[in-house]
């Protein structure tokens, strides 16, 4: 189990060190005007936004050709592209018959932009956008008066420093509490709400605004996507208590964890669109996976029927979401990221209520176990200390081992102790160190360290002293 925790630890970990060495990419423009003009090229509608129109010159560029709305004409305003996955572009403008290439404006004066901005007076009705990488995601555009645009991206700000707030919160509270009852669940979530929070720190386009747009991560999304995928299995794993149910599954989760993993590093190494949406697509088999172990606990376990209800709304808006950044925006307007950054904040608060409600009825469960162990280990020491053994015609006490086994029996049936784990448990009951207990049971200290670690959490103890104590609480 050691072995199966460190190749666990080293696959979630492992897409950080390939992303950190490979998603930076400098963003870059060029002042140069292609050889093929857009007035010369033939146009389509762009798919899930027929406002736009598309078509490729003969150097392979992408041209996006739109209008600039009559009510913003003669007015200073701001344009930009909302989306970070979309942001090596160059804007070109029409003037007395003329293109002109637009500087692009990293950083307002007066506002902190999350995506590529440009500031102009508009005074032609077309626009035209140089595309220097393929669409990733359905492309949208926003032109409005500066005015307006600080106002709204004000509002905008609020809000998704609302829900930041409360993430961060639910990964401090987490770590606290896994701190506090060494409970599995909570550090499982707490990655989880981790990795969710940086999809939507990425999405909302605050990596740039942080770097003041000089940086941007390429194939941060599929990283994440995937590395959160994972995650959402393992929670819903600790979160059912699935450990016995599921062990024998443990390799074929790594393997497919592993798979998954490999696609995301092939899509990064070809930024092939097809490998990206496969991918994609693969990440939700594992959402699908875990609703598919809360259904089947769904009757027997009111924490499954909660778990159903929360993933399946998460991931029915997840998927309406996707529909909306790479199909059609206009078709799927009423599921924008502030809707899905909603239905995560509801999830965050549920879910985190729900680990501390079953951590606590756990707890409540195993003091009632251990009173109830308590009592009947008493009961039984009385009755043999008043069941003699016959010996030459003499009465002879019971012997002190024998209750001994019983106990150790009555342990490991109550808490699911191992073999090994009862020898280690005597050992520590005699007031042996680690060393003498590997030298005595023929082990390395590390494994001893091993399973005084899994004892302690088992008999909800925090020290030696205290399983002496409960040593003493049973025998005396």
């Amino acid at each position: 189990m050691k072995k199966t925790n460190t190749l666990y630890c080293i696959l979630l970990l492992l897409p950080f060190f390939l992303f950190w060495g490979s998603g930076f990419i400098l963003c870059a423009q060029t002042d140069s005007i292609p050889a093929d003009r857009p007035e010369q090229l033939s146009f389509t509608p762009v798919s899930g936004n027929r406002s736009l129109l598309t078509a490729r010159d003969s150097e392979g560029n992408t041209w996006i050709r739109g209008r600039i709305s009559s009510d913003v004409r003669g007015k200073s305003v701001v344009f930009q592209v909302p989306s970070a996955r979309i942001y090596d572009y160059e804007l070109y403008l029409y003037r007395a018959g003329q293109l002109l290439h637009m500087p692009r404006d990293h950083q307002s004066e007066r506002f902190r932009g999350r995506f590529p901005q440009y500031h102009f007076v508009a005074q032609d009705s077309v626009f035209c956008l140089l595309m220097n990488h393929d669409l990733r995601g359905a492309l949208q555009v926003e032109i409005r008066e500066s005015d307006s645009f600080v106002s709204l991206e004000s509002s905008r700000m609020l809000r998704i420093g609302w829900y930041y707030g409360l993430a961060l919160m639910s990964v401090i509270f987490n770590i606290v509490f896994y701190l506090i009852f060494r409970d599995k669940r909570f550090i499982a979530y707490c990655l989880l709400l981790f990795t969710t929070f940086l999809s939507f720190f990425y999405e909302d386009g605050m990596f740039y605004y942080l770097t003041d747009g000089r940086w941007t991560m390429d194939y941060f999304t599929i990283w994440n996507i995937c590395v959160t995928a994972i995650i959402s299995l393992a929670f819903t794993y600790y979160f059912l208590d699935l450990e016995r149910v599921l062990r024998p599954y443990i390799k074929g989760y790594l393997l497919a964890s592993a798979i998954l993993l490999s696609g995301a590093l092939l899509q990064t190494l070809t930024d092939s669109l097809l490998v990206f949406h496969v991918v994609s697509a693969s990440c939700f088999v594992f959402a699908f996976a875990a609703l598919y172990l809360a259904i089947r606990r769904f009757r027997k376990d009111v924490y499954a029927r909660f778990l159903v209800l929360s993933f399946s709304l998460v991931v029915l808006t997840g998927i309406c979401y996707v529909l909306y950044a790479y199909v059609d925006p206009s078709k799927y307007a009423s599921f924008d990221i502030g809707v899905l950054r909603l239905v995560s904040a509801i999830e965050i608060i549920s879910i985190s209520f729900a680990i501390i409600f079953k951590v606590k009825a756990l707890q409540e469960e195993n003091e009632r176990y251990r009173n109830a162990l308590n009592t009947y280990l008493r009961e039984l020491e009385l009755l043999n200390n008043q069941r003699p053994l016959r010996e030459n015609g003499q009465a002879k006490e019971m012997p002190y081992l024998r209750t001994k086994q019983e106990i150790a029996e009555e342990l490991k049936e109550l808490y699911d102790l191992t073999e090994r784990e009862i020898e280690v448990l005597r050992c520590i009951w005699e007031g042996l160190t680690n060393k003498e207990i590997a030298d005595k049971l023929f082990i390395t200290v590390s494994t001893t360290k091993y399973h005084v670690s899994n004892l302690y959490l088992k008999l909800d103890v925090k020290n030696r002293n205290q399983a002496l104590v409960l040593r003493d609480t049973l025998w005396t």
